[in-house]
């Protein structure tokens, strides 16, 4: 296995971690910057409020990304898991 292929392969897998994992943080992103500046206004200091808030847009928006994320994710697989017979 050459430097380039590994090299490759590692690229290729960082960049669907990321890939896969931008909408949801992206979401808790948004959703705790909306809850710490409604907390700021109100001077309502409740943890949970920005906590509960963040776990449902997360949870929100990976069950309406999901199909997309596990289609990434397997065509990953099958590219990774398909090109073991060519490097042996």
């Amino acid at each position: 296995m050459g430097d380039a292929v590994l090299i490759g392969a590692t690229r290729e897998a960082v960049r669907l971690a990321l890939l896969l994992a931008a909408g949801p943080l992206g979401a808790a992103l948004v959703v705790g910057l909306l809850a710490a500046l409604g907390q700021a206004m109100t001077q309502m200091n409740e943890p949970t409020v920005g906590l509960v808030a963040r776990l449902l847009a997360v949870a929100a928006v990976t069950v309406l990304l999901l199909p997309w994320l596990l289609a990434r994710w397997l065509d990953f697989a099958a590219a990774a898991l398909g090109g073991f017979p060519e490097l042996l």
